[in-house]
């Protein structure tokens, strides 16, 4: 939720606030969202500010460009202090600081003890709005990047997924390959890349989450300090067209030097405002969550046809990802194709039970909670989801999963599993 600003002044903030619980949500004049709440379990602080632009908005001149801005601004300085400066003030406050970049968002965070939040504050807006990596310091870059990339190809569960979702979402932004093609990063521009930088990394394309052992109105008054006179930039633009409709199975073969092989099958799911996210997820849990769940019980316990089976829904802010994912034999492959089809069919025919209904939701519950434990995770969860579809996403999610019923979950699973037209990705020995 947007809180709209009631007046804007040159001279000071008359920001609009309102209370979710125990968060104090404010948005500053130059549209910089931000969220604090007191959490004294520790005495530490946390802090992790969102930005709304992923891969989803490079055009396929910037490929890759997104997440290898993320490194330069962890990495390369600012205009203050060089790369090794800010990592030697870094571990000199005590401070784990880190990024992130999916296809929707891209994501920084500091945690530190509580007496060091002004420094983080200072050097968390130098980080964000005065990187100025030069040319040099950018191609060093560029080669950790690379190697990341190097690294993922040489993953096989990694190097199936990527390429499932280019076929999967086919004339869709989530085709794109959030680390970038190796061609593309290595010859991509500084200015270029600097550009990106300066029309996205706005304040008002931001949400900051602040999470700890402080108190909520004198660090506000601190953000405002720290965060206050940057303009207002580009409201970050989605690249987004529908995903080109599948109607047979698509099959891709990975050869590799391993000794086992790797199978994944997959769908295209609702996007993050669907009611459908919460039986899906309920459903995902049931198929394919742990040693009891259908597929596993099936495919490895009755059957002995792989060494390990799951089932995931991924949420996006668009169309999400359904998979199923086994390591087994390269012989069993056929074998295994068809009973998770044959499992897949018999809920689309069958449906589950009230049992495995109340089992999947206590489960769910419990792992909701347990990631709340933690202020970086707290912040880490509420920044990231405001920034796609709202931080009441998180406050809402036991309540939707405890409400779902047996008919919206077996309704979506008719819906959503498709055992007719999905991805067929293997990774085999060579």
């Amino acid at each position: 939720m947007r809180f709209a600003l009631m007046s804007a002044c040159l001279l000071f903030f008359l920001p609009s606030i309102a209370i979710s619980g125990d968060w104090q949500i404010t948005e500053l004049d130059n549209g910089l969202r931000v969220m604090i709440l007191e959490n004294r379990q520790v005495p530490q602080v946390n802090i992790s500010t969102t930005i709304k632009v992923g891969a989803k908005n490079e055009t396929d001149f910037f490929d890759g460009a997104t997440h290898l801005l993320e490194h330069l601004i962890l990495f390369r300085g600012t205009e203050k202090m060089t790369g090794e400066e800010v990592g030697d003030a870094m571990k000199r406050h005590g401070a784990y600081f880190n990024g992130y970049t999916s296809s929707d968002w891209t994501d920084f965070v500091i945690s530190l003890p509580r007496e060091n939040l002004e420094f983080a504050l200072g050097i968390h807006a130098d980080m964000l709005f005065r990187s100025n990596f030069p040319e040099t310091e950018m191609n060093k870059e560029k080669q950790a990047v690379l190697e990341e990339i190097n690294i993922s190809e040489d993953r096989p569960f990694s190097k199936a997924y990527r390429s499932t979702v280019e076929v999967l979402f086919e004339g869709h932004p989530y085709s794109k390959n959030v680390l970038g093609p190796k061609e593309r990063v290595t010859n991509i521009p500084r200015d270029s890349v600097y550009a990106y930088y300066k029309r996205y990394y706005a304040p008002n394309n931001m949400t900051m989450v602040i999470v700890g052992d402080l108190d909520a109105e004198g660090t506000l008054e601190l953000v405002k300090n720290y965060f206050g006179d940057f303009p207002r930039g580009s409201v970050a633009e989605d690249n987004y067209n529908l995903p080109v409709e599948r109607d047979k199975v698509d099959e891709i073969e990975i050869k590799k030097d391993i000794g086992q092989a790797y199978l994944m099958m997959s769908s295209i799911g609702p996007k993050a405002d669907s009611p459908d996210q919460f039986p899906l997820d309920i459903m995902s849990s049931i198929l394919g969550e742990g040693e009891s769940s259908r597929l596993w019980v099936k495919l490895k316990d009755e059957m002995g046809l792989v060494y390990s089976i799951s089932f995931f829904f991924e949420t996006n802010k668009y169309e999400g990802l359904l998979a199923s994912f086994a390591t087994l034999d390269p012989a069993n492959i056929p074998q295994v194709e068809k009973a998770v089809n044959e499992v897949l069919n018999d809920v689309k025919e069958n449906g589950f039970t009230e049992r495995e209904l109340r089992k999947a939701k206590n489960k769910i519950k419990t792992a909701h909670y347990i990631s709340m434990e933690r202020g970086l995770d707290i912040a880490d969860k509420y920044s990231e989801y405001d920034s796609f579809i709202g931080y009441q996403f998180v406050d809402d999610y036991p309540d939707n999963i405890e409400k779902t019923t047996l008919v919206e979950l077996n309704a979506a699973a008719r819906e959503y599993l498709d055992t007719d037209s999905y991805v067929k990705t293997m990774v085999v020995p060579k």
